[in-house]
């Protein structure tokens, strides 16, 4: 009985895991090559910043995501959760030094393009 419970897991894991590892992976390459690229103005709204103003928080959550589903973890899962609520205070404070920084042409951008997805 026990294992076919495991077998029911197994394929979820052996599946999915890898599959958002490997997206998160692939978004966090794009967004450094789009980060090392900004546009003329200083407010980088090149590739995936044109969806997200956060791509690069947003690949390392779905990375880590990937890698608590591939280890199964309790633990992991709530580093990944403690990680996403300090990286969310992280991220108001760079928009707030934006603002500051870039004024209205941020201002705008921010009523674009969402903080996340």
């Amino acid at each position: 009985m026990r294992s076919s419970k495991r077998s029911r897991k197994k394929p979820f894991t052996r599946r999915r895991g890898p599959a958002v590892y490997l997206l998160g992976l692939a978004l966090c390459a794009a967004t450094i090559k789009d980060f090392a690229s900004p546009s003329e103005g200083g407010i980088n709204q090149n590739g995936l910043y044109r969806l997200s103003r956060n791509p690069m928080y947003l690949s390392y959550f779905l990375y880590f995501i990937g890698c608590v589903i591939l280890t199964r973890s309790v633990i992991l899962c709530v580093i990944v959760v403690l990680f996403q609520i300090a990286s969310h205070w992280i991220i108001l404070s760079e928009e707030r030094w934006c603002m500051n920084t870039f004024g209205d042409a941020y201002r705008q951008y921010m009523k674009t393009v969402r903080r996340y997805i």
